[in-house]
C-alpha cells in the first residue's frame, strides 16, 4: 500500500489523542499537532476555497492576531502566529476530514482511545493522591498544591482534559445498544477514574460547566419528549453532589464571598487591571510583549502576596484577546464561538455543543489559550469536530459509523 498523507492521518491522530499520558514531553504534542495541521493541509482542495459566512471569523480572527503579532509595536512572533494558525485555520480543513470514510469509521473511536488516555493519567493522580495522605492529610488545597508542584499540570487544564474526555466517553457509550458485562465494568472504570481525577483537582470553572452542560442537555432531552429513566438522573444528582461536597473548596468559596475578599483576591486584581490597559489602548490593542510587563506594575497597588510573587495574566481568555488584539478580535473570537453553538444545535451534534459551552465557560477565568495545554486540547476538539458541523447538510455520518 502506497504511504500517503491520508494514509498516515489516523495513525497520527491516535498518537495525537494519547499523548496527554505523556503530557510532561510537551514538544511531543507540539510536533504531533503540527504534523496534523500539515496533513489536514495536504487535503485541502484550494480551488475549493471560498470565504463563507462560516469561516470568515475564523480566518479573521487568524489574520487580526497574526497582524499584532507581525506589525504591532512589539518584535514578530512566529511561534505566537504558528498557535494562532492550530486554533483558528488549521481546524477549518476539519471539513474535508468528513469526506473520508476511513475518519468517519474512526473518529468515535479515537475519542475513545483520548478517553482512555486521560483515564490513565488520572490513575496516576489518584495514586498520587493516596501516597501523599500523609502530607496533606485531606486538606484539598495542600493536595492540590502538592499534585501541580509535582506533577507540573495546572489543575484547570487538567480539570478542562477530563471534562472533554468524560463527554467523549458517554459520548461513545451512548451510541453502543449491547453491551457485554466486560465492556460495561471497563466503561464503569474509566468512568470512575476520570470522576475521581476531577474531584481531586477540582477545578471550579470546570465542576460548573459539566454541570451547565447536564442542564441544557436533559433540558433538550425534554424538549424533544425523550424520557430519561428515573436511576439515570438519580445517579447524575448524586454524581454532583459527590462532586461538590468531597470538596471543601465550595464551602470556602461561600465563606470567601461573604466576607467581601473578592477585592483581594487575585482574579479581581487582574481583571480590574486588564480592563485598565484595555482602556488605554482604547480597546485598539497593544503590545503583546509588553502585557505582563505593564500588568505587573498595576498589582503593585493591591495587597496581595501572589500577585507580586508570580506573574499572574488577565486569567480571562476574552479579556486576553481585548488585550492583543482590541475589539476586533474579541468580536471574531466570539463569532466563532457563536457560529459552533448555532451549527451545532442546528445540526443537533450535542457533543460539540457540549463541548463548546465548557470552553466558554472556562475562557472566564483562564487564559486557556495561552499555554499549549489549552491549545492542544481546543485543537483537538475542533479539528475532530468543527468538519461536522460545517458539512453539507444533506451529506450524513450516522450510517458509516455504524457500518
Amino acid at each position: 500500500m502506497k504511504v500517503t498523507a491520508k494514509t498516515l492521518l489516523i495513525p497520527t491522530f491516535y498518537l495525537l489523542v494519547i499523548s496527554p499520558f505523556i503530557y510532561y514531553l510537551e514538544a511531543i504534542q507540539s510536533i504531533l499537532m503540527i504534523l496534523t495541521g500539515l496533513q489536514l493541509l495536504s487535503l485541502t482542495k484550494f480551488s475549493d476555497l471560498k470565504i463563507t459566512a462560516k469561516n470568515v471569523p475564523f480566518i479573521g480572527s487568524f489574520f487580526i492576531l497574526t497582524f499584532y503579532y507581525l506589525f504591532y509595536f512589539g518584535s514578530s512572533s512566529l511561534k505566537l502566529i504558528g498557535e494562532s494558525f492550530l486554533l483558528f485555520l488549521a481546524p477549518l480543513w476539519s471539513y474535508y476530514l468528513y469526506q473520508i470514510d476511513s475518519f468517519i469509521r474512526h473518529r468515535k473511536r479515537i475519542q475513545l482511545a483520548y478517553s482512555i488516555s486521560v483515564s490513565l493519567l488520572c490513575m496516576y493522580f489518584i495514586g498520587f493522591y493516596i501516597i501523599d495522605i500523609p502530607n496533606h492529610h485531606f486538606d484539598w488545597y495542600l493536595a492540590r498544591y502538592n499534585l501541580e508542584f509535582y506533577c507540573k499540570i495546572h489543575g484547570t487544564y487538567i480539570c478542562l482534559w477530563i471534562g472533554i474526555a468524560l463527554l467523549f466517553l458517554v459520548d461513545y457509550i451512548s451510541d453502543i445498544k449491547d453491551h457485554s458485562k466486560g465492556l460495561k465494568l471497563c466503561f464503569l472504570l474509566l468512568f470512575v477514574n476520570l470522576l475521581l481525577g476531577l474531584i481531586i483537582y477540582n477545578s471550579r470553572n470546570i465542576i460548573l460547566g459539566l454541570l451547565v452542560i447536564v442542564i441544557i442537555r436533559f433540558t433538550i432531552l425534554k424538549k424533544q419528549k425523550i424520557v430519561l429513566p428515573i436511576k439515570l438522573k438519580v445517579i447524575t444528582g448524586l454524581i454532583i453532589a459527590a462532586v461538590v461536597l468531597l470538596s471543601q473548596r465550595y464551602l470556602d468559596a461561600f465563606h470567601f464571598i461573604a466576607n467581601d475578599s473578592f477585592a483581594n483576591s487575585t482574579r479581581y486584581a487582574s481583571w480590574t487591571c486588564s480592563m485598565e490597559l484595555i482602556n488605554e489602548s482604547h480597546f485598539l490593542g497593544m503590545d503583546y510583549s509588553l502585557i505582563q510587563q505593564r500588568l505587573d506594575q498595576c498589582y503593585q497597588s493591591f495587597d496581595n502576596f501572589e500577585l507580586k510573587k508570580f506573574r499572574i495574566n488577565s486569567h480571562n481568555q476574552y479579556l486576553d484577546f481585548l488585550l492583543k488584539g482590541g475589539f476586533l478580535l474579541l468580536v471574531t473570537f466570539l463569532w466563532t464561538l457563536f457560529l459552533k453553538i448555532k451549527e451545532a444545535l442546528k445540526q443537533q451534534q450535542y457533543l460539540y455543543l457540549s463541548i463548546t459551552i465548557l470552553f466558554l465557560i472556562s475562557f472566564i477565568t483562564e487564559n486557556i489559550l495561552v499555554r499549549q495545554y489549552g491549545i492542544y486540547i481546543y485543537f483537538v476538539c475542533d479539528v475532530l469536530l468543527l468538519g461536522a458541523v460545517f458539512r453539507n447538510k444533506d451529506h450524513s455520518i450516522h450510517e458509516i459509523e455504524k457500518s
